[in-house]
């Protein structure tokens, strides 16, 4: 009861992350334009690294370590202040490597020079990801909190960005709005934070311990971070236009707005997943692991099926004619919704929980290198669409690396037995609104009509083959029989 509740208030707010960039993306693209949305996503993408320095990857170490000892107050108040302490020094740390990036990297290229002010705003992201400590709540499967603050934010930040955001001039508001509301956003975490524990034993404290393991954690994030962020950060370099990075920006933003509903699983099992593995509970934990592939695979199917069919006439009346290439780039970016929705259940919700740390880390790590090694040849022959292509291949890489070490543990291929019925009903439905999509208008009447009728003939095809996923929907599960 309590995992369902966690998942709906996640999918709640997931929901939330769907229809706010649905609202702002559009009138961002035609107030700023496509050279103000590149700037904002570029130098975004710097500050991005320098974040991760902050942040250690302590979001999914910290509550592991929580949820191990959730039932120990004392204990529970010794760790959280243990590795916030090391969270706040890892900051600093970073805060003064960016400073110095500021004042040296002009140097390195011209781009930077030009958009220094606008670097210098992005700064506040960097101090929002010291005082985020929603991995306390996490680990205490406390997801209602997060998820409400978040929500918060995310409904104040939009009504802001119409009231802030007018001109192309206004690239700075919209940088800083950004920054300053997940500033506020994690320091109003820390009043729910004082009622829960209070100052710890300054003596007993032991840092040494989360050395090593945040360290193992930090690594794979550093990887994770790097095919993520890399490509909106060489595409100036080798387009000599910051335009690209905010067109693969945009396509990024539309993928992931598909994906926050699948990865939303392994975020509220995590916890679960770690508690379970302290206490021997192995068996349920491959239950779980079966039962969440299923799902995710019901879910991201059709996503990435439908994303591809609809996109490239969808981005022309959502963000505007000249973003038209970002429907391209989001159909070579779909298969991704499948590929992290897998990696999210074997990675996050077993080879973490488990201790894993090794291999976990080396799976991303190879998706990192195939990134950066792909993104050199194929943005360079194809541009903004060779940094998709490299994306999903290396995806893909991580995990094929991740089932091929989870292969002992689990019967892998028993995750995929009803693959092919979400395949077939996937493409039937691609097949379907790609056809439609032909004969229509370019408006969101079209887009509309292409979205229910795809629903339709998905859920249809599932229903038809039987598919198990349905047993799990008592009114579908009705008429299946």
């Amino acid at each position: 009861m309590q995992v369902a509740k966690n998942y709906l208030y996640t999918a709640a707010y997931q929901l939330l992350n769907i229809i706010a960039p649905l609202i702002t993306m559009p009138y961002l693209a035609r107030v700023l334009g496509r050279n103000g949305v590149g700037v904002a996503s570029w130098t975004n993408s710097f500050v991005t690294y320098f974040l991760l320095i902050a942040s250690l990857g302590i979001i999914t170490y910290g509550s592991r370590e929580i949820a191990y000892v959730k039932d120990n107050k004392q204990a529970r108040q010794q760790k959280f202040w243990e590795i916030q302490i090391i969270h706040t020094i890892a900051g600093i740390f970073s805060l003064a490597l960016y400073f110095l990036f500021l004042k040296y990297g002009v140097q390195l290229n011209g781009n930077i020079e030009d958009n220094q002010f606008y670097l210098i705003l992005q700064t506040w992201v960097i101090i929002s990801g010291i005082l985020d400590i929603s991995w306390y709540f996490m680990g205490m499967e406390d997801f209602k909190k997060t998820v409400l603050r978040n929500a918060f934010v995310k409904i104040a930040m939009t009504v802001l960005i119409f009231v802030l955001v007018k001109t192309p001039k206004d690239i700075g508001n919209y940088i800083l709005l950004l920054g300053l509301s997940q500033v506020f956003g994690n320091l109003s975490m820390w009043f729910y934070l004082f009622k829960k524990i209070s100052l710890p034993n300054w003596q007993q404290l032991d840092l040494k311990e989360h050395v090593k393991p945040i360290f193992m954690m930090f690594l794979p994030t550093i990887a994770t971070q790097v095919y993520l962020q890399l490509n909106k950060t060489m595409l100036p370099f080798f387009t000599n236009s910051t335009d690209s990075a905010g067109f693969y920006d945009n396509a990024d933003r539309i993928i992931k707005v598909s994906l926050a509903l699948v990865t939303s699983v392994g975020t509220v099992m995590l916890p679960r997943m770690s508690a379970q593995f302290a206490k021997g509970q192995f068996d349920k934990m491959k239950q779980n692991i079966t039962q969440s592939m299923d799902f995710v695979s019901a879910l991201s199917v059709p996503m990435a099926f439908g994303m591809a069919a609809i996109a490239p006439t969808a981005m022309i009346w959502f963000l505007g004619e000249q973003f038209k290439v970002v429907g391209q780039v989001i159909v070579l970016l779909s298969p991704i919704i499948i590929f992290i929705g897998w990696s999210t259940v074997i990675g996050t919700q077993y080879l973490v929980p488990t201790k894993r740390l090794n291999e976990f880390t080396l799976s991303v790590t190879i998706g990192a290198l195939a990134n950066v090694l792909l993104n050199f040849w194929l943005i360079y022959v194809a541009g903004v669409n060779g940094a998709a292509v490299a994306t999903t291949i290396s995806e893909f890489l991580v995990i094929g690396y991740q089932l091929y070490v989870t292969r002992k543990d689990m019967n892998v291929w028993h995750h995929f037995s009803e693959m092919w019925r979400y395949i077939i009903a996937g493409l039937g439905m691609y097949i379907l609104v790609t056809m439609i999509s032909q004969h229509l208008e370019i408006n969101i009447k079209s887009t509309s009509i292409e979205l229910v009728l795809g629903v339709f003939v998905y859920v249809l095809i599932l229903l038809i083959l039987r598919a198990p996923i349905l047993k799990k929907i008592p009114l579908l599960n009705k008429i299946a029989k």
